[in-house]
């Protein structure tokens, strides 16, 4: 500790103030008002440089002028080049010094706390480091079957199977179904929470489910606590008129996303504008201002923090939450972005509304693949695992789609009911299983089973108050939640007055517990 307190005020000490008779020998100075050449700096040519003003010069004052500020910026250079080299030279030796007299500023108190283990990693070889992780992880995999093990005899067979498990669920490959044991949800498993003024129009879950976090037009945040179903804190929005003093969002919130290690929480306006929140203190972190249009979608890589968003100005945007700085921007769609999202792959796939287009961002190929569709406007996309992926329109049809073939393997015509026109506002599924769950306009929510193949099937109807706007899993589908409201999430096409701008929670009963394992 001594020895980085004393680094730090040789480095930063002001040695140019204490050698400031240095830097009054060679160069000129001035004296009432006329310019002489100091004594000790007589260099060839120098004294002729600037004439005395005694005489008069044959030069014009203009040309005199510019004669003088050249001489003067040499003299600037000179004294900077001379500080330049001062200053390194100064900063060599005390470096110098240092390593010589190491030795003198070691805490004699922490010398026996350094541990040998930190030197032998330091010493370890690369392959040596590879052979210790796994060591390592062997050994976690062992300790979370040991209760497995107990009830099991083949423990060899059972820790092949968690290995394989681990692998596939690293290419994005692991399948897991579940639909069949959930069961029809009753009324008295539906609660609705109320606490926003306009409608609601997107909501997220924390990755140990313990918290729901809700956007509204009323530009106003909240988060609810899952267990006593009340809220815990609000992050209130402003009037337009107080963009400018106002810290949060001052127009319609119409995307939100969190990380999958719950450490970043964002929201996307209809100003353009990206918030990002810490989710426990719900404290602003940065705000990001580069998209031109409304904010219509966002989406975290998973097991990072690699964010994309999707907006109406036609693009979509790369940003890194680590460095909290702009990346890249991606273009290709023809019309509004409205919904983006992304897995474990350094992809990602959005819709483009009324170009009828579904796109694959291959961002570190820089490539894109490009689906078209023959419905109507493409409104919400989702990824099922990382070769499938959903699609719903504003003319009540469900896709599904691979992402190595043109046209979608599944297709689902007048996927709602409903009395009047139907759009599909929404779709989610939960990662790496055959459960799907999508929502209307017509305030219906389905549950969905997805084949292998990516044939879907309707196994459940939920019916809500309200517009759809958004739905979330939780993990290993203990529940579902809806974001519900008066009116669509990105206008003001009608408004239905019976329904209710709520928070839907949705319990999802299961037939056994053998669908309850970790899925995410």
């Amino acid at each position: 500790m001594l020895l980085g307190q004393f680094k730090s005020f040789l480095i930063n000490y002001n040695w140019r103030q204490s050698f400031d008779c240095i830097f009054s020998m060679p160069f000129f100075i001035r004296k009432r008002g006329r310019t002489v050449v100091n004594q000790k700096s007589k260099v060839r040519g120098r004294n002729k440089a600037l004439p005395d003003a005694s005489r008069k010069p044959k030069l014009s004052k203009q040309k005199m002028l510019n004669f003088r500020t050249r001489d003067l910026m040499r003299k600037y250079r000179a004294k900077r080049l001379y500080w330049f080299y001062l200053h390194n030279y100064f900063i060599y030796k005390i470096n110098s010094w240092l390593i010589i007299h190491d030795y003198n500023f070691i805490d004699e108190e922490n010398v026996g706390r350094s541990s040998d283990s930190d030197s032998e990693l330091e010493r370890e070889t690369a392959q040596e480091k590879r052979l210790r992780i796994a060591k390592e992880y062997l050994s976690q995999v062992e300790a979370e079957i040991d209760e497995a093990a107990d009830s099991e005899d083949d423990t060899d067979g059972l820790l092949s199977r968690h290995l394989q498990h681990d692998a596939r669920k690293l290419k994005g490959k692991h399948f897991v179904p579940v639909a069949e044991h959930i069961l029809e949800p009753k009324p008295e498993d539906i609660t609705l929470l109320k606490g926003h003024q306009l409608s609601l129009t997107c909501v997220v879950i924390s990755p140990d489910n313990l918290f729901i976090y809700t956007g509204s037009k009323d530009c106003s945040v909240i988060k609810w606590d899952v267990q006593t179903q009340k809220k815990v804190h609000t992050a209130h929005g402003g009037r337009k008129s107080t963009v400018l003093i106002h810290k949060g969002h001052t127009t319609h919130i119409l995307s939100m996303a969190i990380s999958s290690s719950g450490k970043f929480l964002v929201t996307g306006d209809q100003a353009a504008q990206i918030i990002v929140w810490n989710p426990q203190s719900m404290e602003i972190l940065r705000t990001f201002s580069g998209h031109k249009a409304a904010v219509t979608g966002l989406a975290f890589r998973r097991e990072s923090h690699e964010l994309f968003s999707a907006s109406k100005d036609k693009s979509v945007k790369v940003w890194s939450l680590d460095e909290m700085a702009y990346v890249e921007t991606v273009f290709g769609h023809q019309d509004s972005v409205l919904a983006i999202d992304a897995m474990m792959k350094e992809r990602a796939v959005s819709v483009g509304g009324r170009d009828n287009t579904v796109r694959v961002w291959k961002i570190v190929e820089e490539s894109q693949f490009v689906y078209n569709s023959t419905g109507g406007s493409l409104d919400c996309v989702c990824l099922i695992d990382e070769e499938k992926f959903v699609t719903g329109s504003d003319s009540n049809e469900l896709c599904v789609w691979k992402v190595l073939k043109k046209k979608p393997v599944s297709t689902v015509s007048n996927a709602h009911e409903g009395s009047g026109e139907c759009w599909i506002n929404c779709v989610r599924a939960l990662r790496n299983t055959d459960l799907l769950a999508s929502g209307s306009n017509s305030g219906n929510i389905k549950l969905w089973k997805v084949s292998h193949s990516g044939a879907l099937s309707a196994i459940h109807s939920i019916t809500v108050p309200g517009f759809v706007n958004d739905l979330q899993f939780a993990s290993g589908g203990k529940f579902l939640v809806a974001a519900l409201g008066q009116e669509h999430k990105l206008g003001r096409w009608w408004t239905m007055k019976e329904a209710k701008n709520a928070l839907a929670i949705i319990k999802l009963p299961k037939t056994d517990s053998k669908s309850s394992i970790k899925l995410s």
